[in-house]
């Protein structure tokens, strides 16, 4: 019976469920935003967030914070652990997620390097949009300690 959970993997893969979609898009987006951090670029974030966002104001924030300092945040990347739709369309979609903050650290001018605190895993609601541009985070808050 090996062979039926390779194939289900294979299946998986080639056609993911819609939650999965989901997952990868973040994960996408999420790439972006990290090398936002790590080259303190925030003209990155225009790519991960609509303009204007709070996540999009308050990363900007702390990259301008980092970079004032002479520092650059390394591994900001988010492992998304679960996440699913609440609603979903072709233009908008509030995502249940929960991730959390891999092994990042502040690299600083002098070549040593920081760790941040390790992360605990946090769940909220997403809402992505699709602009002209793609997909775009457009809110973050937190989601009620209900369960799926």
């Amino acid at each position: 019976m090996d062979w039926l959970w390779v194939l289900i993997a294979v299946l998986r893969a080639a056609s993911p469920a819609p939650d999965d979609q989901w997952a990868t898009r973040l994960s996408t987006l999420d790439e972006v935003r990290a090398e936002a951090f790590a080259t303190t670029d925030a003209a990155l974030l225009d790519r991960v967030y609509v303009r204007g966002s709070g996540a999009h104001r308050t990363d900007a924030a702390t990259i301008a914070d980092y970079r004032r300092r002479g520092g650059r945040v390394v591994g900001a990347r988010l492992r998304v652990i679960s996440c699913w739709a609440l609603s979903a369309s072709s233009s908008r979609a509030r995502l249940v997620v929960v991730d959390q903050l891999g092994p990042a650290r502040v690299v600083w001018p002098d070549g040593s390097a920081s760790e941040l605190p390790r992360d605990e895993p946090s769940r909220r609601v997403i809402t992505v949009v699709r602009t002209s541009e793609g997909w775009r985070i457009a809110g973050v808050s937190p989601r009620p300690s209900s369960r799926r």
